[in-house]
């Protein structure tokens, strides 16, 4: 785990998995949890730390996939919240990966999380966000460090996708956290 700031902590994503961020804060909440093949990874980099929440930043299988193994609410983006509640094998791209979702009960993100803005960045998926405060802004797969997220995916949209990284170019950042690959700090 890499030390972004005094809370918040990068876990990079081993194999197909998506990288986790955890944030400490008045809760303590984990943005994705990969696609929980590598959980006892995750967990020994977790450790220290209770996970009171977690918010997917889209509703894909490499990222949502280890939701399970934690015990506490799983919040996203109402425009994806009922393909991850049904478990949707083709919308969460779980066939891609050869896993089965369960069903389960996911809570609606508003505007704000726990001091962090949640933006609605439609693209990828249809509920697509990133979380940003102060100079980080935690992008999921809308935003990488050598490019963006794919659209030719169910949900995906390229206009939706080109408003979407016009948006976040007018945010003041200095550090991105993508869902995959390295951080980078512009």
């Amino acid at each position: 785990m890499d030390k972004i700031t005094d809370s918040v902590y990068f876990v990079p994503g081993r194999g197909y998995d998506s990288n986790s961020i955890l944030v400490v804060s008045d809760v303590t909440f984990l943005v994705d949890t990969g696609t929980g093949e590598n959980i006892d990874y995750l967990k020994k980099e977790l450790a220290g730390h209770p996970i009171d929440a977690i918010v997917n930043t889209h509703c894909h299988f490499d990222h949502v996939g280890g939701n399970k193994y934690f015990s506490c609410p799983v919040y996203i983006h109402g425009a994806d919240l009922p393909y991850l509640a049904k478990a949707d094998p083709e919308y969460t791209a779980s066939g891609m990966f050869g896993e089965k979702l369960s069903g389960s009960t996911p809570q609606p993100l508003g505007k704000e999380f726990h001091g962090w803005a949640v933006i609605h960045t439609p693209g990828h998926t249809a509920g697509s966000i990133c979380l940003h405060k102060g100079n980080i802004l935690i992008s999921g797969d809308t935003l990488f460090a050598d490019g963006f997220g794919r659209t030719d995916l169910p949900g995906g949209d390229e206009n939706a996708m080109e408003k979407s990284l016009a948006l976040l170019r007018g945010l003041g950042y200095s550090i991105l956290l993508p869902g995959h690959g390295p951080p980078v700090v512009l």
